[in-house]
């Protein structure tokens, strides 16, 4: 009977890891297509997570559209993000990069990146790009790294009145290498831009966009 005990035990522990390694496999077929949203509302920020249905990942294509846009978004709150940037898009290729920097109390970042598209219709812009260097990555927050692109946008008011200040969504959108690009799923015109609002964007910010 002893001699059984250890055969046995060495099949569990195999079924075991088996079960393991097929639970994450799955776990990440499933959300291969997931993307996590920023939001920050009232100076309070929170992650979600969305994932594409099948008409989002069979529209998505790179942006052929000639646009611009730069800025920089200086929140009041200490605890938002702060967002410069300056990006190109051309008919064959895009240029250009970004920084983003946020310190909350329970998570931070510093993220450099690389233009990967513009988007703009009129006054309003996405720009997206792509992370080339994480300077500082802590707290509760994804492990975001190299590679991750992050979408947000931008509308530019032309400073045609006093007060008719530029204007940055409040919810931004970090998505995984393993995700597909969003240029071309999240235009400006997207509905998904507006459902935490805008906050203003005052000097020394600034918007422009160009097209």
């Amino acid at each position: 009977m002893k001699n059984l005990i250890l055969p046995i035990a060495l099949a569990a522990i195999l079924l075991t890891a088996c079960s393991k390694e097929e639970s994450v496999e799955q776990f990440e077929e499933q959300n291969i297509d997931s993307v996590y949203v920023l939001n920050q509302f009232n100076e309070t920020s929170y992650w979600d997570t969305i994932v594409l249905d099948e008409s989002q990942r069979s529209s998505s294509n790179s942006n052929d559209i000639i646009a611009h846009t730069e800025g920089y978004y200086l929140p009041a709150s200490r605890n938002e993000m702060t967002i410069t940037w300056s990006g190109d898009q051309t008919e064959n290729s895009a240029r250009g990069s970004a920084e983003i920097i946020q310190i909350t109390p329970n998570f931070s970042f510093h993220f450099i990146l690389d233009t990967e598209c513009v988007m703009a219709e009129g006054d309003e812009a996405v720009y997206g790009g792509t992370i080339t260097q994480v300077r500082e990555l802590s707290g509760n927050a994804p492990d975001i790294g190299v590679g991750w692109r992050f979408y947000f946008k931008v509308e530019d008011s032309g400073h045609a009145e006093v007060g008719n200040y530029d204007q940055i969504a409040n919810k931004t959108i970090f998505a995984s290498p393993r995700s597909i690009s969003l240029c071309g799923v999240y235009l400006p015109t997207n509905e998904i831009w507006s459902l935490q609002g805008y906050s203003d964007v005052v000097s020394p910010g600034f918007v422009e966009v160009r097209n």
